[in-house]
């Protein structure tokens, strides 16, 4: 009984191939989720997104 409860209590790699997978797809999700409200919020605005991005004065500046 004790040995199999040693045996279940072997230390575990933390970084796998499935724990780095889930870390990119988590990644790509919050980049979305931020791109995508920004976009919507500009789009409410009346605003282009895409030319305020690429100019540099988005956020607010405008100096």
């Amino acid at each position: 009984m004790q040995d199999q409860i040693i045996e279940d209590e072997k230390p575990r790699r933390f970084i796998t191939v499935k724990s780095i997978t889930f870390f990119i797809l988590a990644s790509l999700v919050c980049f979305a989720y931020y791109f995508f409200i920004n976009w919507g919020l500009m789009k409410v605005q009346g605003l282009d997104f895409f030319y305020l991005w690429s100019s540099g004065e988005g956020g607010g500046g405008g100096h």
